[in-house]
């Protein structure tokens, strides 16, 4: 049973918080503090984020599952004031003398998500996050009729920022489904044919499998990580409009595809941005984002298509370099995907004492599937640098709560004999 269904953020539920907000000591005088939000209320969440917003503090927002040990020091490492914990009503100051900042520019305050290292410290102003919003809105072309139905986490700015706070620009009421329940999903979606549906690929996928891949939906948007195929090409035929954005956490949303032609399409760049990358799926490069002044390094591979849509390839650290030649993970993975019984892959990079860098695959499949079976389907299809010198069955493939799967982890836990 899930004791929260769903929550509507409109008006009348910000301005009832704005009144209990007003009489709390700590939030009467916000301006210049950062505060560390971790709670398990979806609209408190919200309406706070609002409520310090329009008062010039600055705020982090943490997962409302994170222990307060971990809370705690995140928020000091991140300059913060104050830490409300688990409900309105408890917070907790950072002692005076630590490493509390004064911000002038109040910002949005986020780490990153670490997979490739120690997560860093992000800042981006509000003001710059109400030009990204105007922006989006411009580029994705929504009518205030098509009601945003936000699944990803509203601590992240997938959903916080485009699901929810741009749905606000443009007029509309976003509902946040706050359990995971694909029933509750697909039933308030029914209700409301003329939807977009904010998701990980992982939700999707789940939603799709709940309804025997029968519904007809109206909007699917997936950002994260890159959709699989495979899911990719089920949900299309399904779906009148098959949406990817793709972003980072230092430049926010950087491209849109409104209509998605593969799963590896990220569309158009927004007009705030200024996108460069390789020229063609055999050159890919870096995708660089100019902002102004300020050039983000993505750490991504792309390639512009001769139209300028931007194309996915890989993250530059996943790339694996087999005696000189290069192997990306998702092409890897989109073989052993299309094998009949295969529900799930992983490919990533091994490093052998003597044989250097090599491909290796987690699988979840069907048990009548064994490696060897797996390694002879990928021997038909690819070049045989390409294909996994050791490919492991599994029963589950480890993600974090935004869906993504750590290759670097993945590869610390991979033991030579």
């Amino acid at each position: 049973m899930f004791s929260i269904n769903r929550e509507y953020v409109n008006k009348k539920t910000y301005d009832e918080r704005i009144k209990t907000y007003q009489s709390i000591d700590y939030l009467q005088h916000p301006s210049g503090f950062s505060y560390a939000i971790c709670i398990q209320s979806v609209l408190d969440t919200i309406a706070l984020v609002l409520y310090l917003k329009e008062r010039g503090a600055s705020v982090m927002l943490m997962r409302a599952d994170t222990p307060l040990p971990t809370v705690m020091r995140l928020a000091e490492k991140a300059g913060c004031h104050i830490v409300i914990y688990d409900e309105i009503q408890q917070f907790q100051r950072i002692q005076a003398g630590d490493a509390a900042v004064v911000r002038h520019v109040p910002s949005l305050l986020q780490f990153s998500s670490g997979t490739t290292g120690e997560p860093k410290l992000i800042e981006r102003t509000w003001e710059s996050i109400d030009h990204e919003i105007s922006s989006y809105n411009e580029a994705i072309q929504l009518d205030k009729a098509e009601v945003p139905i936000v699944l990803a986490a509203i601590t992240h700015s997938y959903g916080l920022l485009c699901g929810v706070l741009a749905a606000f620009k443009r007029g509309a009421e976003p509902i946040i489904v706050t359990a995971a329940n694909p029933k509750l999903t697909l039933s308030v979606m029914r209700q409301l044919p003329a939807h977009i549906v904010y998701g990980v690929p992982a939700q999707l996928r789940m939603l799709d499998e709940m309804t025997g891949k029968r519904a007809l939906f109206h909007r699917l948007m997936t950002s994260g990580m890159p959709i699989p195929s495979g899911v990719f090409d089920e949900l299309r035929q399904r779906t009148a409009f098959m949406m990817q954005q793709y972003g980072c956490s230092e430049a926010g949303c950087i491209s849109i595809s409104s209509q998605m032609d593969s799963h590896l399409d990220l569309g158009f760049a927004l007009n705030r941005h200024q996108v460069s990358a390789g020229t063609d799926s055999e050159h890919p490069d870096e995708i660089v984002v100019k902002q102004s002044e300020t050039t983000i390094h993505t750490a991504d591979l792309g390639y512009m298509t001769t139209v300028g849509r931007l194309r996915y390839v890989s993250r530059m650290d996943d790339v694996i370099n087999v005696s000189g030649l290069k192997v990306f993970p998702l092409e890897v993975e989109q073989v052993v995907l299309k094998m009949f019984g295969v529900e799930e892959a992983v490919v990533f990079r091994g490093i052998h004492p003597v044989m250097g860098e090599q491909v290796l695959c987690h699988v979840v499949a069907k048990p009548q599937l064994t490696p060897d079976m797996i390694r002879e389907w990928c021997l038909k299809q690819l070049p045989a640098y390409q294909v996994p010198a050791h490919i492991n069955c599994v029963n589950h493939i480890a993600k974090s709560p935004t869906g993504k799967i750590s290759r670097t982890q993945l590869e610390k836990e991979v033991t030579f004999k």
